[in-house]
């Protein structure tokens, strides 16, 4: 299949925006806390005749990634007082690195006692970044749901792969599928037999009357249904607008998997340690219950989305348009203000470990 020449983000919104506003990718990580320690403890530190080197894929600026990488450092220095520490942060060269550096610093390199070295990485976690064997505990959280470039598919009804249907939605699984086996075949050259990976982020669940249900449809509804406003308004071209697809995909267990399966693409290369289903508090929906402020709840909502969405959308959609971008997210804040369960915020994140063989 096809793909486009430009990739699908340039990175979370810079400038301690996206930090300042990533409450709900925090409690991801703290959630999965127990997993990390697990994964950490795993490792034959006995064996290493260098730096323990962790790898955190899809860093961003840094607030989530100091704070899983760091839970690991912790953990690995109370295993052993003396062994060097490595930490790598990768993500895309247009990330604000500068940002991830000062939480660094503020962060775990403050805090982690003996010696702890810190390098960023540079370019697309679909590809090789790190040297062959560098790696023994690697982790991704909030990431790898990202597709590799920007789906070409037309969709008049939506813009989330869940809204597709019949052969259009048949192209947005393979092309995930494809994705997802190149980010597992440069994992398997970089992670060290014995290591560990930590994959974590929303996911496709089905409900006990059988149905599906997908992270952040509800949200992606109501994006829809303001940028189709927009389009009858003539500030978006229709025709961009149908072509859009937002570039996440949403995995289930058994995709996230697959390739693990007897005879598949990976068998030799992982073992699946463990899956988990985790149900995360939304922590905007608790303002609002706590103080039934619908204004506030929708600002704080919507600065979250923007948080993640602004850099594609402005990508793909708005056309490197910054006034349109702002009407944009403003009239998806007036609409969660005026209907607070309009576009609410639901997900299942799915947890994987897997072990290199």
């Amino acid at each position: 299949m096809a793909r486009a020449a430009r990739g699908v983000t340039e990175g979370m919104k810079g400038a301690g925006y996206y930090d300042a506003h990533s409450e709900y990718q925090r409690r991801i990580v703290t959630d999965s806390k127990a997993t990390i320690l697990k994964c950490v403890d795993a490792l034959d530190l006995a064996s290493m005749t260098g730096a323990c080197t962790i790898a955190d894929y899809g860093c961003g600026t840094g607030a989530t990634s100091v704070q899983s990488v760091g839970m690991a450092l912790r953990r690995l220095r109370e295993r052993d007082l003396e062994l060097p520490l490595h930490a790598i942060h990768a993500d895309l060269v247009t990330n604000d690195f500068n940002q991830l550096f000062r939480n660094v610093a503020e962060g775990y390199a403050s805090a982690v006692d003996g010696s702890i070295y810190v390098s960023a990485v540079g370019g697309s976690f679909f590809t090789q970044i790190i040297p062959s064997r560098a790696v023994h505990l690697g982790m991704c959280s909030n990431a790898a749901h990202w597709f590799r470039s920007q789906p070409k598919v037309e969709m008049p009804e939506g813009m989330f792969f869940s809204d597709a249907r019949g052969a259009a939605r048949k192209r947005l699984a393979q092309e995930a599928a494809d994705d997802w086996l190149a980010f597992l075949e440069a994992r398997a050259a970089e992670i060290v037999p014995g290591g560990r990976m930590l994959v974590q982020g929303i996911a496709t669940v089905q409900g006990n009357d059988g149905t599906e249900n997908v992270s952040a449809a509800e949200l992606l509804q109501l994006m829809w249904e303001v940028a189709s406003a927009m389009a009858e308004d003539r500030l978006l071209d229709k025709s961009r607008l149908v072509s859009y697809i937002f570039p996440v995909y949403c995995r289930s267990k058994d995709e996230a998997i697959a390739p693990m399966l007897p005879d598949a693409p990976h068998e030799r290369e992982f073992e699946v340690v463990s899956t988990e289903i985790a149900e995360i508090a939304n922590p905007y929906w608790e303002l609002f219950q706590r103080d039934g402020d619908a204004a506030a709840y929708a600002r704080v909502y919507i600065q979250f989305v923007r948080a993640f969405a602004e850099s594609t959308m402005m990508k793909h959609l708005f056309g490197d348009a910054p006034a349109l971008c702002d009407e944009f997210f403003h009239r998806c804040e007036t609409g969660i203000a005026r209907d607070p369960l309009r576009g609410k915020y639901k997900s299942w994140i799915l947890r994987l470990v897997l072990a290199r063989r």
